[in-house]
């Protein structure tokens, strides 16, 4: 069954914010910073760039990933070190963080 989806506004590191396309339940987590859904006309977060995001592990060692919307957000700062995810056995699974990563421009050489 599917979930839907939020355009969630996304405060990138440069100042602007950003419409981000994600996951409804991801969306109601506070944890992962993301306040208010993006009013129409809200420039879309650019094809080419990677948002910021945090990496964990599961508790079958399996590498998991969350957005993070904001600089402030809790699993950014560290005030958050367990994220959940809707795994395909439509069950949460709790990760643990073990990293974060800087959002990026790829087409950047």
């Amino acid at each position: 069954m599917t979930r839907g989806f939020v355009w969630g506004n996304y405060h990138s590191d440069d100042g602007h914010v950003y419409a981000l396309r994600v996951d409804a339940d991801y969306f109601a987590m506070p944890e992962r910073g993301w306040v208010g859904v993006a009013p129409p006309g809200t420039f879309v977060y650019p094809r080419g760039w990677t948002p910021r995001m945090v990496r964990g592990l599961d508790s079958g060692g399996n590498l998991q990933r969350a957005v993070v919307a904001s600089t402030a957000a809790d699993l950014w700062t560290g005030a958050a070190t367990t994220f959940t995810i809707n795994a395909t056995d439509e069950l949460p699974h709790v990760c643990n963080v073990i990293d974060r990563k800087a959002e990026r421009n790829k087409l950047k050489p």
